[in-house]
């Protein structure tokens, strides 16, 4: 049986599996699920469909855990960018840094 994060490894797979797998990762925690999600915005080039769903749900990992990924953070550009700064101003603002643009 796969995985929801075996969907998004597959670029193969069909696009609205990997829509759906990619709203369900919010829901899951761990070093190795954000790693998972780093992985595929940085192959979706933080621009695709799938990179503004996958950076949602990271952005919910981070606010539900009140901790950002600093290093990633300064990685993230365009669409998926916007996402992350969307979900963290409406839930947890002070994990914004500093110098973003809200």
């Amino acid at each position: 049986m796969r995985t929801r994060i075996d969907w998004q490894y597959d670029p193969h797979a069909p696009e609205g599996d990997q829509l759906d797998a990619a709203m369900d990762l919010e829901y899951h925690s761990g070093a190795w699920f954000e790693q998972a999600i780093f992985e595929i915005l940085r192959r979706e080039g933080f621009t695709s469909v799938l990179a503004q769903v996958c950076a949602e749900s990271l952005a919910g990992i981070w606010a539900r855990e009140g901790r950002i990924d600093e290093a990633f953070f300064r990685e993230l550009y365009g669409p998926a960018l916007d996402e992350v700064l969307g979900i963290l101003g409406a839930r947890a603002p002070h994990l914004i840094p500093l110098r973003t643009e809200a």
